[in-house]
């Protein structure tokens, strides 16, 4: 302990804070890219410093995402997607300092809900996953992307034709389960499949560049920015809104732990379903969504940080990564001789009671401190000229899609996608629903193979399981509650 509150470790800590803005604040450059550049380093500090250090990078970088989409509606992770078109619009009709400021402090309060749970009840509810197999987390797939279908507030056959537009894209590559090359074209770069975070930067950044080409603007989104950049923006109004909506934040950031402790699963799908939770609340009514629009920032970035928190539960007590930072981080554990499990808690408490309290500091100070800087900066980015910023966004674009594998062919997915991007603009295709299709789209595919390889092609064996039939109503549930609510309010 006495190391973590020394000054390397308070430096570690602040430094990694704003490795972690910096970072994350570029397209293309995730959480998890930062947390991977960051373990040379690593290797050669404490563990009590090296891992809190790693905490807070990924919680600020995970918040810094929600800039690429505030200023330049490109998302830097697929939960940012969940929540996007409110934050771009947002951020317009007021100002980054605010929308940024709901997601900061969402993030903020979301990741101390997670961090809660996580002390009181990490091996509890880590005994829970594991009951969890192949057939949970196929149903865990499910409703993910059933929840995507009413996230749009637009047609739900729209967003149900983008979803089956993202699983095709995710099948492109060798099958995960049988090792059958798929749609590579006989280009070798192909079979690694399409990386989401590079089809993420055609989809949103690529194809804004070419809107905005194609219907020749003359910067009429920036004229209706306030010129107001005060911190009762970004701190006051947000944290007044929160405790005004305070069980929607709980509801939210329940929602995003229950989704992050089972491994593999992560923040993006807890942000989709929690965001897609608040819209069916709000019958997926257009107008009523634009009204509301800092409610579902809100409920999607409270749930981002609670599932940080909580990725880190199977982590710890089971030595299962919850998602791809968590499993670098395991690396680390094994790196520095440190076994995660059971006996952990047991052995290495200091280490433990480190990551608790870096997790607090994280989310109370941290992020909101950087948070703000990263707000101002984005105020003062949004007020560029149009062709000025269209030229950055593209440069951008390109430098991001490379910087994901150092390899130009990903340049010019990036501008495909883009492409097809614009095309189902026209059409009137939600893209955020791609993307969810992108990142579910292999965790279905992969834990349905492997349920019915081992029940030997049962389809009954689905439906077997008591967690999996929860899991299936629940799925059932949002099925019919969307569609009830959006025809509740057609006939209104």
């Amino acid at each position: 302990m006495t190391s973590f509150f020394s000054w390397e470790g308070l430096a570690a800590l602040m430094l990694g804070g704003l490795y972690g803005s910096l970072f994350g604040a570029i397209p293309g450059l995730t959480a998890t890219l930062a947390v991977a550049l960051f373990i040379p380093v690593a290797f050669f500090l404490d563990p009590v410093i090296a891992l809190p250090a790693i905490i807070a990078i990924s919680s600020v970088a995970i918040f810094a995402g929600d800039v690429g989409s505030a200023v330049a509606k490109i998302p830097g992770t697929p939960a940012s997607a969940a929540y996007l078109e409110e934050l771009y619009n947002l951020s317009r009709r007021k100002t980054p300092l605010y929308s940024l400021g709901i997601s900061a402090m969402g993030s903020a309060v979301g990741g101390m809900i997670g961090t809660i749970i996580l002390i009181i009840s990490a091996l509890g509810i880590a005994a829970v996953a594991r009951n969890f197999s192949s057939f949970e987390y196929f149903w865990v797939a499910i409703l993910g992307l059933s929840a995507g279908i009413f996230a749009s507030g637009g047609s739900p056959l729209k967003a149900f034709i983008s979803l089956m537009l993202g699983l095709l894209l995710s099948t492109v590559g060798v099958d995960p389960t049988l090792g059958f090359p798929r749609f590579h074209f006989g280009n070798a770069t192909l079979l690694g499949g399409l990386n989401y975070i590079v089809a993420m930067i055609g989809l949103f950044g690529f194809s804004e560049v070419l809107e905005n080409i194609y219907q020749n603007q003359k910067g009429s989104d920036t004229q209706t920015l306030t010129t107001e950049s005060s911190s009762q923006q970004f701190y006051t109004q947000p944290l007044l809104l929160i405790l005004k909506e305070k069980w929607l934040v709980l509801r939210s950031a329940l929602l995003g732990i229950l989704v992050g402790f089972l491994p593999g699963a992560g923040a993006d799908i807890g942000a989709w379903v929690a965001t897609s939770v608040q819209k069916i609340k709000q019958g997926g009514n257009t107008e009523k969504l634009e009204e509301h629009e800092d409610e579902v920032i809100l409920a999607g970035t409270s749930s981002n940080n609670a599932a940080v928190a909580s990725a880190w539960i199977p982590a710890l007590a089971l030595g299962l990564p919850g998602d791809t930072v968590t499993a670098i981080v395991l690396g680390v554990f094994l790196m520095k001789g440190i076994t995660p499990g059971p006996l952990l808690f047991d052995q290495q408490p200091e280490l433990l009671w480190a990551l608790y309290l870096t997790f607090f500091i994280s989310n109370l100070f941290l992020l909101p401190f950087y948070g703000y800087l990263t707000a101002r900066l984005a105020a003062k980015l949004i007020n560029i000229k149009l062709p000025l910023l269209l030229i950055v966004i593209t440069t951008l674009c390109i430098v991001g899609a490379y910087a994901i594998n150092n390899n130009l062919f990903d340049v010019w997915i990036m501008m495909g996608m883009g492409l097809l991007a614009f095309i189902l603009k026209r059409g009137g295709f939600p893209l955020p629903q791609v993307v969810l299709g992108m990142v579910l789209g292999p965790i279905m595919e992969q834990n349905f193979m492997v349920s019915m390889i081992k029940s030997r092609w049962d389809w009954a064996s689905f439906f077997e399981r008591p967690i999996a039939i929860a899991l299936m109503l629940i799925t059932l549930a949002i099925l019919f509650f969307g569609m009830y609510y959006r025809k509740k309010m057609k006939q209104s």
